[in-house]
């Protein structure tokens, strides 16, 4: 089971570096500003109502 999570740990540890590289390019490109709000609006937490 340990072996299991440490894979995944690994392999969320590529996805987020990844992601930061595709911001950093974007950001680097001339549409980058567009691209770089559009990627951090992907990936920020929807707000979830909780009932009350």
């Amino acid at each position: 089971m340990a072996e299991v999570l440490e894979a995944a740990e690994i392999e969320l540890d590529r996805r987020v570096i990844a992601r930061e590289e595709q911001v950093e390019a974007l950001a680097a490109s001339p549409a980058g500003t567009t691209a770089e709000a559009e990627a951090e609006r992907e990936t920020a937490p929807s707000q979830v109502p909780v009932p009350g």
